[in-house]
């Protein structure tokens, strides 16, 4: 933790961003600013295909546009994260496996977005942008846990 304060007092953009390290408060801070331009992709997305394509309908075109939104996110994701948080190769497979198991992550999370938004926005009536917002942060944390146990763990 100390590591990344001193970095950001030092505004040394690129100890925070690019440098490889194992710093796990550091590659979280990463984790969390790559999250956050996926998550631009992904609500980016989200907003356009309800917006555009559906027309603001209710009920389960929300869930298409989450599912389409989410691999949007998910490509944009695993792109960033591989140059700025997770730089070095996963020691358990090989770079085909490493999307493959960072997407079955991501899938989970994406399950867990379903169920939020089918439980707030289906049956409570809660704005699904609210309810995104509020599960994107769940599955925030999810998503870097599982990566960096599965994937990115030293031994």
């Amino acid at each position: 933790m100390k590591e990344l304060f001193q970095l950001i007092t030092r505004l040394d953009f690129k100890g925070l961003f690019y440098q490889k390290t194992d710093n796990i408060f550091i590659q979280f801070f990463r984790y969390c600013f790559v999250g956050g331009l996926a998550t631009v992709v992904e609500g980016g997305a989200l907003w356009l295909i309800q917006h555009f394509i559906f027309r603001e309908q209710v009920g389960f075109t929300v869930t298409i546009s989450q599912g389409i939104a989410f691999v949007l996110g998910l490509v944009a994701n695993f792109i960033l994260s591989k140059l700025f948080v997770f730089q070095e190769k996963s020691e358990k497979t090989n770079a085909a496996g490493e999307f493959v198991a960072y997407a079955v992550i991501g899938v989970i999370g994406l399950l867990i977005k379903e169920l939020l938004l089918w439980i707030f926005n289906l049956q409570l009536g809660i704005h699904y942008m609210l309810v995104w917002v509020i599960s994107t942060i769940i599955v925030l944390i999810w998503n870097y846990a599982a990566r960096r146990i599965a994937l990115y763990r030293k031994k």
